[in-house]
């Protein structure tokens, strides 16, 4: 990853880039060659996200990939690829919780994109990052956009490690959430290199300037990392808090209220 320049044109696009109280607010970057991305693609995203990503990508090495998990209908892939004909692009969606997106995301992927240019796979994100399909090539910008569960959020960090670029950009979208943010915090504790750079939160889900919130690492390789050793007592408590309490409290009460409104229709 070319970090310099990916800054540089950040900056470029947001004169506040530096100033991420200001850059929070920011509506959209200067240059808006991708405002009509999301008027024939419909997706989780804006403007300022896809952006990002386009520059992330645009500044990958000339051996480098770049890789997303959570593709739903393809804004995000195209957000990436468009001006960039030359990267290589790796995704992997299983639409878990998005039915017919999968037809959707095909014909946008041959719509928008060059021949050959995104390699998709329909699979769980772990099976996917665990077959690397992209190898030997490595990582030079990643996009993780998968569960945001705290095991998920973790293990979409976790397993990636050992396949990124020495230096790589990780990005991560819908850091708004706890859980999210606790998973990325931890795995910057861990690994050594692993930096957070931007962290930009929104007042609620759906905001125009950065939706849910994302987050940027850098990631500079400071020698071979024991991913499984990762998974120790610390990784257990907030699985515990955060998986195991707190997310199956919040499923318990969308059951009940589910269960509430059925029986007053009735």
């Amino acid at each position: 990853m070319r970090f310099e320049r990916f800054i540089e044109r950040c900056r470029a696009e947001w004169p506040e880039f530096d100033n991420p109280r200001r850059l929070e607010e920011s509506p959209n970057p200067a240059t808006r060659d991708l405002s009509g991305v999301l008027t024939h693609v419909p997706g989780m995203a804006t403007e300022n996200k896809l952006k990002l990503l386009n520059l992330a990508v645009a500044s990958l090495e000339p051996d480098e990939i770049y890789v997303e998990v959570g593709c739903y209908k393809g804004a995000s892939l195209i957000g990436a690829a468009m001006g960039n004909p030359d990267a290589r692009i790796f995704a992997c969606d299983n639409f878990s919780q998005f039915d017919g997106a999968a037809a959707a995301l095909d014909a946008v992927i041959a719509q928008f994109t060059r021949p050959g240019q995104v390699e998709f796979h329909d699979m769980d994100f772990r099976e996917f990052l665990t077959r690397a399909p992209w190898r030997p090539a490595k990582i030079g910008a990643y996009f993780y956009d998968g569960g945001h569960s705290f095991e998920d959020q973790y293990d979409g960090i976790r397993l990636v490690l050992e396949h990124l670029a020495a230096d790589a950009l990780v990005i991560i979208d819908d850091t708004n959430k706890r859980a999210a943010r606790s998973a990325d915090a931890l795995i910057a504790r861990q690994v050594p290199g692993f930096e957070l750079i931007l962290n930009l939160r929104t007042p609620k889900n759906h905001h125009p300037a950065w939706w849910n919130g994302i987050q940027v690492y850098r990631y500079r390789a400071r020698g071979p990392i024991d991913c499984a050793a990762l998974m120790g007592a610390a990784f257990s408590a907030r699985k515990l808090i955060y998986d195991d309490l707190l997310l199956n409290l919040k499923h318990g009460r969308r059951a009940l209220r589910a269960r509430i409104k059925q029986s007053l229709r009735h």
